[in-house]
């Protein structure tokens, strides 16, 4: 069964990846038809690449993904309240994320939190301002979304600097790149509606979810964790 699951983690892992390259040429040439096909497949993708690898089955991470994959479809469209609904269930993600790295972290130390997350509320406090004008009904679900982020930041940022393993390494680059894809993506619908961010933005997002995902492993594989978790 070991050997199934790691054949199967294997496989599913090259499909994410070749998905996530189909996707950023998709953005390239501006092909609607392989972004309506292939893009609602990058998460189920990365779902059975968990379900092969870990040996936790963590409900709540399928869960955080099924929001991801719904808010990554109602972002396919540039309508208002499409972008709304995604902010939503991106927002829902963000919380359950949040959920998922407290109870997998060891400890968090609130001193080294507030400090972490100052920067993060900062950029993102400037980020809101500078879309405002244009965020309408979706302004509350963006200052929401810029409060979860910076509020999972500092958890990543703060424990990476007071313990430097793999999994908090993962979680740093998970979320940096999600600050950075935050930035793409309001960048872009509100601010300089530009495709040339798209495919950057394609490749940003598959590869902050990877880095969340080989997080999650590398946490359940540490025997603090094993026992918090039962």
């Amino acid at each position: 069964m070991e050997q199934l699951n790691s054949k199967g983690s294997s496989i599913m892992t090259k499909i994410y990846f070749a998905l996530t390259v189909i996707l950023v040429f998709a953005e390239i040439f501006e092909s609607q038809t392989l972004l309506y096909i292939f893009k609602p497949m990058l998460i189920p993708s990365l779902m059975l690449v968990y379900f092969f690898e870990s040996s936790e089955k963590n409900f709540l991470y399928f869960v955080s993904l099924f929001c991801a994959l719904v808010s990554n479809i109602f972002f396919l469209s540039a309508t208002r309240d499409f972008l709304l609904y995604g902010m939503i269930a991106f927002m829902i993600y963000r919380i359950l994320t949040i959920i998922i790295v407290l109870k997998l972290i060891s400890k968090q130390s609130l001193l080294p939190f507030i400090i972490a997350c100052l920067p993060f509320v900062f950029i993102f406090s400037c980020l809101i301002n500078l879309t405002m004008n244009s965020l309408s009904t979706s302004l509350y679900p963006a200052i929401l979304n810029g409060i979860l982020i910076s509020i999972l930041c500092g958890i990543a940022l703060s424990n990476y600097v007071m313990d430097d393993n793999r999994s908090n390494s993962w979680l740093a680059i998970s979320t940096l790149l999600s600050v950075v894809l935050v930035y793409l993506f309001m960048i872009q619908k509100y601010y300089f509606p530009n495709n040339v961010f798209q495919p950057i933005s394609a490749l940003v997002f598959s590869s902050a979810h990877y880095a969340f995902y080989k997080f999650v492993i590398e946490a359940e594989k540490q025997p603090t964790n094993r026992l918090h978790n039962n």
